[in-house]
Parts: C-alpha cells; structure tokens; sequence
C-alpha cells in the first residue's frame, strides 16, 4: 500500500518552530521553514497552517527534548503545551515523539561553516534543518522497525 500524505517535523522552541516534510513516500526528510512563535499559541498554529496549506498531511512528529541520560529537557512543558494545542488543532492527524538530542548540533555541522551558525539561526536555516534532522531520525528509525516485523 502507498501512503498518502507526508509526515511533518517540528522542532518547538520558545522564539521558533523548525518544520521539515518527508517525500509521499515517507523516505527523504526535506526543511521546510521556521514559523515565529507569536504572542499566542492560536498565533503559532495559523502560521504552521499556512506554511503546510499545500500538504495533505498524514502524521506530525514532534522533537521530544531529552538529555543526554534521557531524564527530561528544561524546554518539555513547551512543546507538551504546544503538542496539546496542536492536537486540538489537527484531530485527525496522529502525533508521534522522536528524540530530538544533537538535532541542532547535527543541523549546524551540516550547514554552517560558523561554529556559532548565528547567521542560519537569524534566517530559520537551522531550526528547519533541525526539524530534518529529527524526521530523518524518525524515518530511520520507522524503517528498522518495519524490518524487524516482516
């Protein structure tokens, strides 16, 4: 069977929100964009809609912000407010978790030549590279699993 949709990553921080969308056949994770977290939640989601009104979407993964011991990230209650809304939001789309440790530090080595990237990180290069990071991640991982059981 040949799923329809694409799969979207968001990696949810407190000032932006890195997005990034497989192929239809849920193989390649390419950056989208990064919405501007406004003064609302309400705000976030209007400008996430418009920045995926041309995608049918089929599931959204969420960068789950976990230390390196696994305990949990400082940053969590944000993206669990948001995951929350967005859920609200989009009914009938499922919501899935991956990792999202190294995810930045992985997106900077691949795009930046500044080992601060404060260049990508102004434009929303890196957040949105992050979000591919962390679907890549998702896809690899989704892969393995698919393996494993046929």
């Amino acid at each position: 069977m040949i799923p329809t949709g694409r799969i979207v990553s968001l990696d949810i921080g407190t000032k932006t929100i890195g997005v990034a969308v497989s192929d239809p056949l849920g193989i390649i994770a390419t950056p989208l964009g990064t919405v501007r977290r406004g003064q609302a939640i309400a705000d976030d989601i209007a400008a996430l809609r418009e920045l995926l009104k041309n995608y049918e979407i089929a599931r959204f993964v969420i960068g789950w912000p976990l230390k390196a011991d696994g305990t949990e990230s400082e940053n969590l209650p944000v993206v669990k407010g948001f995951e929350k809304r967005l859920m609200k939001e989009f009914p009938d789309i499922p919501v899935d978790h991956e990792n999202e440790l190294l995810s930045t530090r992985t997106a900077r080595d691949r795009i930046s030549h500044d080992p601060k990237g404060r260049a990508d990180k102004q434009s929303g290069r890196l957040d949105a590279a992050a979000a591919a990071v962390i679907l890549e991640s998702y896809l690899a991982r989704r892969g393995r699993e698919a393996e494993g059981s046929g």
